[in-house]
């Protein structure tokens, strides 16, 4: 079984997705880029870092033609990642906002501490005040809906956080959702398995070139989209225990 790989979904990121395998490259890892579509030069970029023969990590892509959104570029990148047999998945923004440097840190925790899953933790002080309180409230809102979901205390820190470490085997069957909750509908499915969650702080940089998709109408959706596939999870255990 290979030990892990990198997933990163990218869309328009010509400008930052070069510095991103650039640095993967000096922590010696695999890779695995799905490009979402772009329109702009970003597949031509990875085919010429490619074509040059310039890095020691074993890459792979998928090039998807039109854009089907976060979701589906991660459920893509992880079925292929779990058929090629990797153990753990490292999920990380080509936006260059997250860190190829915080990989090392966050894969020892999650071993030392014998967990399932790290998620990243972004200091508040590195990120935008707007974001702050959207961020804190969904973290805040999640952490009681789970915990009461599955009957056990978790509490997240940073649940929007896209980069994170989880176990591959328990991404098997994993439902992605459509948009943009991804992140919060994992967490959801991991702690309904019981999983060890870790967290850990991690780097974060919001330059000029990094364009965030989230508005506040997209977070919206999030909720809307949580609340759908918790009352659809509740809704089919009571048939099955009805069946029973």
């Amino acid at each position: 079984m290979r030990e892990s790989i990198v997933i990163i979904p990218t869309y328009n990121e010509e400008k930052n997705i070069l510095k991103v395998l650039k640095d993967l490259d000096t922590i010696s890892i695999d890779v695995l880029i799905v490009d979402d579509g772009s329109t702009d030069n970003t597949k031509k970029v990875i085919e010429e870092y490619l074509n040059r023969g310039e890095y020691k990590n074993r890459i792979y892509t998928i090039f998807k033609e039109k854009n089907e959104g976060k979701s589906k570029a991660l459920k893509s990148g992880t079925e292929l990642a779990l058929k090629l047999g990797y153990k753990y998945i490292v999920f990380m923004d080509g936006d260059y906002q997250h860190k190829p440097k915080d990989i090392p840190k966050m894969s020892k925790k999650l071993k030392e501490y014998k967990g399932d899953a790290v998620f990243g933790i972004r200091r508040y002080s590195s990120i935008p005040f707007h974001r702050q309180i959207s961020n804190f409230l969904a973290s805040v809102f999640m952490s009681l809906l789970i915990s009461l979901y599955v009957g056990r205390i978790y509490f997240f820190r940073d649940i929007q956080c896209g980069f994170r470490i989880i176990r591959g085997d328990l991404l098997r069957g994993m439902y992605f959702g459509e948009g943009y909750s991804v992140e919060h509908l994992v967490a959801i499915q991991l702690a309904k398995k019981g999983a060890k969650i870790l967290e850990e702080y991690i780097d974060v940089e919001y330059h000029p070139e990094a364009y965030s998709h989230i508005t506040t109408r997209k977070i919206l959706d999030v909720m809307m989209e949580v609340a759908k596939y918790i009352i659809s999870d509740l809704k089919n255990s009571l048939k099955l225990n009805f069946k029973k």
